[in-house]
């Protein structure tokens, strides 16, 4: 054996040599084999746990110390709600692991006509795909610890994202009646045309470099730490657009609109939940107090 060659090499006593074989033989090659044994039928070792690789609790995540969960995507408050606010969109890399530890997922987030890189935003996902991905985070960061029961994942609301993108005083309504109601407020304030680095606009409004999506966290957070509030990709909320039924709320803008109704603060867009677009991602939220 190996690890008698290795004995002799080394010159130790012959007595002590056999102990030591005595033992390897009789004690560690049966725990050997049982570990070969399990590993090979696919169950886990005697003892062994799930372990969490987040960092920091979602109950006092901050600005500056935000939440960090199994994906590393980072959740920061957003002052006025009672969720935290993932600080970038939804990630390839992320949606990625959620699509190859799940059954049936759709592929056409693989193929959105242009090259993207693992950090930039997942896109043609629909309103039902974003929903599914996040009651299967939920799942999974329960069972790792890493949230209570009573704390899950979300898209967030029309209000929430509101608040978010920093329009406080929008007021009652459906998304429906406060579409565009803000003007000349913008993401990045109330400048027109946009400042050079605003964000990831079409390239006629000259302000970056990006043809389609840029990898998240590209421009500069907002005052919460929330990247890409404008924007990058579409977010879908939770939102029905009249409140009730049918379409669901877009908010945000993306990569591939101008105009300078489309891309105010307060401007609502709205698919049909099954859509699926090039332009189109989404943002999680994360409930640690009674939802809204």
């Amino acid at each position: 054996m190996e690890t008698m060659t290795t004995i002799a090499r080394i010159g130790w006593p012959k007595k002590l040599a056999v102990r030591l074989r005595t033992a390897c033989t009789t004690k560690l090659l049966p725990l050997l084999l049982l570990l070969f044994a399990l590993s090979a039928s696919g169950q886990s070792t005697p003892n062994a746990a799930v372990k969490a690789s987040g960092s920091g609790s979602a109950s006092s995540a901050s600005k500056d110390k935000p939440f960090v969960n199994n994906l590393g995507m980072k959740f920061a408050p957003v002052p006025g709600t009672k969720v935290l606010f993932s600080v970038w969109d939804v990630r390839v890399r992320d949606y990625e692991a959620y699509a190859a530890a799940s059954a049936g997922v759709d592929n056409s987030w693989k193929t959105p006509g242009f090259e993207q890189g693992p950090t930039h935003p997942v896109v043609k996902v629909s309103w039902d795909d974003a929903e599914a991905f996040c009651e299967w985070l939920t799942k999974q960061e329960r069972q790792a610890g890493l949230i209570s029961e009573n704390q899950s994942y979300r898209l967030p609301t029309d209000a929430e994202w509101s608040m978010a993108v920093g329009l406080a005083e929008e007021g009652g309504g459906t998304p429906s009646d406060k579409n565009m109601k803000i003007k000349e407020v913008y993401p990045w304030g109330s400048q027109w045309p946009p400042p050079s680095g605003a964000g990831n606009y079409y390239s006629s409004l000259k302000v970056d470099s990006y043809e389609y999506t840029s990898p998240v966290g590209s421009f500069k957070a907002n005052r919460y730490g929330l990247y890409d509030m404008g924007g990058n990709v579409w977010q879908w909320c939770k939102d029905f657009y009249d409140g009730q039924s049918g379409s669901r709320v877009l908010r945000g803008a993306s990569w591939s609109y101008y105009y300078p109704d489309y891309v105010l603060s307060s401007y609502r867009g709205t698919y049909a939940p099954g859509k699926r677009q090039s332009h189109v991602g989404f943002r999680c939220a994360l409930v640690v107090g009674s939802s809204p």
